[in-house]
């Protein structure tokens, strides 16, 4: 049995407030089979929100570790939950044809060779190509 993610879950974990447009932008994200830019988040607010409120609930969920953007390489920004078992390397999906974003569920095995004295605290990859729809 497979346990349905709530908002107010989620946030009451990170200590957030519930509020209205935290609540819609978990809502989305949690439905959603892939990630989504801001512009698709507000398209199914019915512009309840500005932009403004929009573009900062969603830097305050990303500073909380509740969602991640990734960026590709065309510039467009998208969102997607974060996946609060993942301690593995975190990598995307990108499909050149649909714009579709989908997390790799499968762990991607990167070796780095940092300079003496680096740190590294993340590391992003997106994978372009064509997905199994479009092909």
């Amino acid at each position: 049995m497979t346990t349905k993610l709530r908002p107010e879950d989620i946030l009451s974990q990170y200590k957030l407030k519930n509020t209205a447009c935290r609540k819609m932008i978990l809502n989305e994200l949690i439905k959603s089979e892939t990630a989504m830019t801001e512009q698709e988040i507000k398209e199914n607010s019915e512009d309840i929100f500005d932009r403004v409120t929009l573009y900062r609930t969603l830097r305050t969920l990303e500073h909380a570790g509740i969602i991640h953007s990734i960026v590709l390489s065309n510039n467009v920004v998208k969102y997607a939950l974060t996946k609060f078992d993942a301690d593995k390397v975190h990598s995307h999906f990108h499909c050149t044809r649909c714009n579709d974003v989908e997390c790799l569920h499968d762990a991607v095995e990167v070796k780095t060779n940092l300079p003496a004295g680096y740190i590294l605290h993340d590391l992003d990859i997106v994978v372009n190509g064509i997905c199994n729809n479009c092909n």
